[in-house]
C-alpha cells in the first residue's frame, strides 16, 4: 500500500512539472499529444505517447513521452522519430528518492530504442 501511496504521489509531482500534462482542449490534445506504436506492427503491451512543448507556457520541457509497460516482462520499443534526441528521464524518477526504482532501470539508445522494465511506467523528457 505504502509503495503505490508513494508511486501515485511521484505520478502527481510529474503532472504538476508541466502545463503538457494539463492540456485544456481537445485542439490543445490533438495539436500536441501523438502516439507511434500503432498499426499493425504494434507492440500491443506497451503504451506510448508524445507531447511537444514548443511555445507552451509552462511546459518546462520542449518534449516529453511517456511509456507504459504492462508486460511482465522488460519490453523494448523502436520509435525511429525520436532518434537522436537528448532523451532523459524525467527529474522525479531519476531522482533516487523516486518510487519506483525500476524506472532507473529504463533505458534509451540513439537509435531510439527505448527499453521499459516490466509493468513499468515511464515518462522521458527533453529538457
Amino acid at each position: 500500500i505504502a509503495f503505490m501511496r508513494d508511486a501515485f504521489r511521484d505520478l502527481l509531482r510529474i503532472r504538476a512539472s508541466s502545463t503538457l500534462f494539463r492540456l485544456r482542449t481537445a485542439d490543445e490534445v490533438q495539436a500536441r499529444l501523438s502516439f507511434e506504436n500503432v498499426g499493425p506492427d504494434q507492440n500491443p503491451v506497451v503504451i506510448d505517447g508524445h507531447l511537444d512543448g514548443k511555445d507552451l507556457p509552462g511546459a518546462n520541457y520542449k518534449e516529453v513521452l511517456y511509456l507504459v509497460n504492462v508486460s511482465p516482462k522488460t519490453q523494448s520499443l523502436l520509435l525511429p522519430s525520436q532518434a537522436g534526441k537528448p532523451w532523459v528521464l524525467h527529474p522525479v524518477q531519476r531522482a533516487a528518492s523516486g518510487a519506483d526504482p525500476r524506472a532507473r532501470e529504463a533505458t534509451v539508445d540513439a537509435h531510439g530504442i527505448f527499453s521499459v522494465p516490466a509493468r513499468t511506467a515511464v515518462v522521458w523528457v527533453v529538457e
